[in-house]
């Protein structure tokens, strides 16, 4: 176990893990924020919060979202946060007086909103319009998506699977440019551990839209053997909005594991990225997605992890065990799959805790 986990594990016995949903007072009631200063440029990722949304299932009827929009609005308040990336379906209700309400908590607690959306729904004007309307609603200006729910080299069993997905997305991203410009929303498309950098910049040049651009997560195409770094270097001209993070990666008999650790602990050169993203626009939200989970496997010395390219390429190989996997963590990577809920619960909330004082006091975004 290392030092985090364990500071975390022996505070259980000290502190009661917080309820669910949190108690906060909503509806009108006020209360002062824990965090007085905030950083407008700084976001909180709705998936940030995996374990707190696995234990409101549990406890929350199916009929009622997980945790609910209000409260993952104070929740990202409560750490200094001044732009929320919340999910579509955390909404629960889309009734005007319901959104009404929503909108008057951002706007008293002075917080921007990014929505997080499938991407199906734009694949129709039908689909879209329900969103759209939400957005106006809310004064939502951002979308992010993500073409692909898994991992590419889970996903795809062979090319042409991975073939008909690729031609897929990329009409309907096409298509969908007029709508998107039509109701004035942009798109920002996250490399969700499908697209290579390069394929992703293909795509969004092709289409050469203000409308269309990416969502830029520091560290999923670690997975793709892609060093951060130069894959923010070439989607920062199309960002839109962000994923924050610091990723560890240990060597394993069939490729790497890899992990979302507490920013500042990981190997992502976040500064650098911060900076080079900031050049590029100085406005650009950078939001946390800090997934207490256990680590993913990477198995690229396996043929299945290739299925979907035209062979393996040792040069990629090459370049990432020189760069990345040379800088591996040696302890544990941190699991969470052995403890109680509660536990798993007060380490996803020190993790939250201790990337917001990052991001704001260190990368001071």
């Amino acid at each position: 176990m290392d030092r985090r986990n364990f500071i975390c594990l022996s505070a259980a016995g000290l502190a009661l893990p917080l309820p669910l949903p949190l108690p906060l007072p909503l509806h009108g009631a006020r209360r002062e924020p824990v965090v007085r200063a905030r950083a407008k440029g700084y976001g909180i990722a709705w998936t940030s919060i995996p374990v707190r949304t696995s234990l409101a299932r549990q406890r929350t009827p199916s009929k009622r979202p997980l945790v609910g929009a209000e409260e993952f609005i104070e929740l990202c308040h409560s750490h200094g946060a001044g732009i929320v990336q919340m999910g579509y379906e955390q909404l629960g209700a889309t009734d005007q007086d319901y959104l009404k309400t929503v909108r008057r908590l951002l706007e008293e607690r002075e917080m921007g909103l990014e929505l997080g959306v499938s991407a199906r729904l734009l694949e129709s004007e039908e689909s879209f319009a329900p969103v759209a309307r939400v957005a106006k609603e809310l004064g939502v200006r951002c979308l992010r998506v993500a073409c692909l729910g898994g991992r590419r080299y889970e996903t795809f069993q062979e090319m042409k699977s991975w073939q008909e997905f690729a031609s897929h997305w990329k009409r309907v991203l096409r298509e969908s440019e007029p709508m998107l410009r039509r109701h004035r929303l942009r798109v920002g498309i996250e490399n969700h551990k499908d697209w290579l950098a390069d394929e992703q910049v293909e795509i969004l040049k092709s289409i050469s839209s203000p409308w269309l651009g990416a969502c830029v997560d520091f560290g999923n195409n670690l997975a793709l053997l892609e060093d951060s770094l130069e894959v923010v270097k070439k989607l920062a001209p199309y960002a839109v909005t962000t994923h924050l993070k610091d990723m560890a990666v240990r060597p394993s008999e069939d490729g790497f594991e890899l992990s979302e650790v507490v920013l500042g602990e990981g190997i992502t050169p976040l500064r650098e990225i911060v900076r080079l993203l900031r050049r590029v626009d100085r406005e650009l939200p950078i939001v946390l997605e800090m997934i207490t989970r256990d680590p993913l496997r990477v198995p690229y010395k396996t043929d299945r992890y290739w299925a979907t390219y035209p062979e393996r390429d040792q040069a990629r190989i090459a370049r990432f065990e020189r760069g990345v996997l040379s800088r591996a963590s040696s302890p544990p990577l941190p699991h969470i799959s052995q403890l109680t809920p509660e536990k798993a619960l007060l380490v996803e909330n020190e993790n939250l805790r201790r990337c917001s004082e990052y991001a704001r006091h260190i990368l001071k975004v």
